[in-house]
């Protein structure tokens, strides 16, 4: 029986900031599921005085209205927080996992194409007044897309903190493609060590 490969984490999640995040995001939460179910309660309260409902039922208007409007925050609270816990990737021989609120997993040996182009991402920063605006400054991140007949994986080679994966990481994923073929396999393993190489290959 032979070993299982070794499992390769990527640092393509969250590292020094994810605790600060899910903290943030829980308060946030808790005061956003307290607003919003005191609005939903003033909006059931509105539906009744509205409607001129007399009934003993209509008392619990109010109440729905504000166990919808709280139960609708705290579902999203709960998605982000787990796809900033989740989020992250790795390699297992030729196998990369790639986890966010679901996971994909594809076996590059099987690969049908490879693609691995840089996407710009403009940058915004907050002005004196509160509001969100373009800095000029423009992040380039590679991304790795696999399509295989199990479907198609992709994953962005930074972190959620803007930092690319370091050189071993992309050596790694290079000798991974390396047991693809496929089109796009070798000019994607090709440019992967030369970014290991050289990080402003990627400008080029």
């Amino acid at each position: 029986m032979q070993p299982s490969a070794p499992r390769i984490p990527l640092s393509v999640g969250y590292r020094s900031s994810r605790t600060g995040r899910v903290v943030s995001l829980l308060v946030l939460g808790v005061i956003l599921t307290v607003g919003c179910g005191c609005v939903g309660a003033f909006i059931g309260t509105g539906i009744n005085a509205a409607g001129g409902n007399d009934t003993s039922g209509s008392a619990a208007v109010p109440a729905i209205a504000a166990l919808v409007s709280a139960g609708l925050v705290l579902l999203l609270v709960g998605l982000l927080v787990t796809s900033i816990v989740r989020s992250g990737a790795w390699l297992e021989g030729s196998r990369l996992t790639v986890v966010g609120l679901t996971t994909k997993s594809v076996d590059l040996r099987a690969a049908r194409s490879v693609s691995l182009h840089a996407a710009a991402v403009a940058q915004t920063g907050v002005s004196s007044d509160g509001s969100l605006v373009a800095t000029g400054a423009v992040t380039r991140t590679p991304v790795l897309t696999v399509t295989a007949d199990s479907g198609t994986v992709k994953l962005g080679l930074r972190s959620r903190e803007s930092l690319l994966i370091p050189p071993p990481e992309m050596y790694a994923l290079a000798a991974a493609l390396d047991t693809a073929r496929c089109p796009g396999a070798a000019e994607a393993a090709a440019w992967l060590r030369a970014m290991a190489a050289d990080p402003r290959t990627m400008l080029l």
